[in-house]
């Protein structure tokens, strides 16, 4: 016998123990659970004054003016033309970057015509400022 057609009775045989021995062995089933993971989001209200720089940035938001990307200089002149000075100019970057932190204003790196020439960080409202940002209005009494 050529050891070609001894492997093929070796095969064979395999073949049939197998089948012996899967008809003996019940059906199995495999049950895996995939747990869920459910995220519950709660809103966080945070109050800010209408004289607070913070504040004053969301009333220029809510007026239109961030609908276009600004420059923290832009937002700062902006202030200043409506009679809104902060007591120091370099609180605008940080309160801009703290109302991004909060979702009310987006970023990007951008870069502007004029001095310098380097780019700057460029700010907007987020398209649904409008939804986020309920505006109390307080009578003089209180």
């Amino acid at each position: 016998m050529s050891s070609l057609e001894d492997l093929k009775h070796r095969i064979e045989a395999l073949e049939l123990a197998l089948s012996t021995i899967l008809k003996h062995v019940p059906e199995v089933k495999v049950s895996v659970e995939v747990p869920k993971v459910i995220l519950e989001r709660r809103p966080v209200y945070v109050r800010i004054g209408e004289d607070e720089i913070h504040g004053r940035i969301i009333l220029l938001a809510l007026d239109g003016f961030l609908d276009e990307w600004r420059t923290a200089g832009e937002v700062a002149s902006e202030l200043l033309r409506r009679g809104w000075a902060p007591k120091d100019f370099k609180q605008v970057r940080p309160a801009l970057e703290h109302l991004v932190s909060l979702g009310l204003l987006e970023r990007v790196m951008g870069s502007r015509k004029g001095r310098g020439r380097k780019a700057k960080w460029l700010y907007r409202a987020v398209s649904n400022l409008r939804d986020r940002v309920s505006v109390l209005e307080k009578s003089r009494d209180t």
